[in-house]
């Protein structure tokens, strides 16, 4: 028996702590809509595929099929979920992400080559370091740009924030636009992604803010009429993975897995962008109404929140921190 044991703990601790075998899945989840999303998933599962000869296959589960994005999350650390392709933003709502809730702060950024300049600064590193330890996850890469966000609705158009009184948002389970929508008088509701479409077709709200690739990409000119540019949010897509999956990757996978987010960055940003662009054209055609509002009032109400919020919602000094990256 004792011989049998010799022979047994070995094997066991080595199969424990075996690094991901040949030709392992990795199930990806993201809450957008799958024609949204999807293609820069299977950009990168590709960039993936090639770069590990096939050891390593990421499958996607689009649309919220794995769960909300506080449920994909809790996954990562219980290994629920191997990796999640989400919203920069959304780390404020990892364990430790606080100080992530700025990322969402209305023109903290000045525009998107001052938010790319951020993703990619020590003050970025510094700030998720501690989030990637207490929320047990690895930041593989930032995987592409987001249009900025913009509102939509189904009867109102809104020149300014008193237009907003009363209407019924959808937004992202984030607490920094919550407040924001809140201070520009709407009243902010939180819908999971993959029911906002028929959410908003059942009049249970009356509007959403998301990127114009987004809106076309969703068909939501389908229930909506105005689509006003507001362009209060710069944020992009990052890919996250599970600690101890990562951890267990070899040196060469890890290698490639950042490489392929790097990769699949150059093509999804490019086709991010001109998406948009196409974008605009597509939701006129389909009957939307491109509203130019004033973004002054917008701004000076944003400041406001920007005070009250600092401090609360994020540690002093984060949001001074991110505005002096050049």
């Amino acid at each position: 028996m004792i011989k049998l044991l010799r022979i047994l703990v070995p094997s066991v601790l080595l199969t424990a702590f075996a690094p991901v075998n040949a030709q392992q899945t990795l199930r990806m989840a993201f809450v957008a809509p799958p024609p949204v999303w999807g293609p820069i998933a299977d950009q990168f599962a590709k960039e993936v595929a090639d770069r590990t000869k096939g050891e390593l296959k990421v499958q996607s589960f689009g649309g919220g099929q794995l769960g909300s994005l506080p449920q994909n999350y809790a996954g990562l650390r219980t290994g629920q979920v191997d990796m999640m392709l989400a919203d920069t933003g959304t780390l404020a709502l990892a364990k430790g992400g606080k100080d992530f809730n700025a990322l969402f702060a209305p023109y903290v950024f000045r525009d998107n080559a001052h938010f790319k300049a951020f993703m990619n600064s020590p003050a970025f590193r510094e700030m998720l370091a501690p989030v990637e330890k207490d929320a047990g996850f690895k930041y593989v890469g930032y995987v592409s740009d987001r249009a900025p966000r913009q509102l939509t609705t189904a009867n109102r158009k809104v020149l300014k924030p008193e237009d907003m009184k009363g209407l019924k948002v959808r937004v992202p389970e984030t607490p920094t636009i919550l407040e924001v929508m809140k201070a520009w008088g709407a009243s902010p509701t939180p819908i999971p992604a993959a029911e906002l479409y028929l959410a908003m077709k059942q009049g249970l709200v009356d509007g959403q803010d998301n990127g114009f690739d987004a809106i076309a990409g969703a068909k939501y000119y389908e229930v909506q009429k105005f689509a006003m540019r507001l362009d209060y949010v710069q944020s992009g897509l990052m890919v996250l993975m599970a600690a101890d999956k990562w951890n267990r990757l070899t040196p060469a996978q890890q290698k490639a897995m950042t490489e392929a987010a790097a990769e699949t960055e150059k093509w999804a940003s490019k086709m991010t962008w001109e998406t948009a662009d196409k974008s605009i054209s597509v939701l006129k055609a389909n009957g939307m109404e491109i509203v130019e509002p004033d973004l002054a009032p917008f701004r000076k109400s944003a400041e406001e929140v920007l005070r009250r919020l600092d401090g609360e919602m994020w540690s002093k000094g984060t949001l001074q921190k991110i505005q002096a990256v050049r």
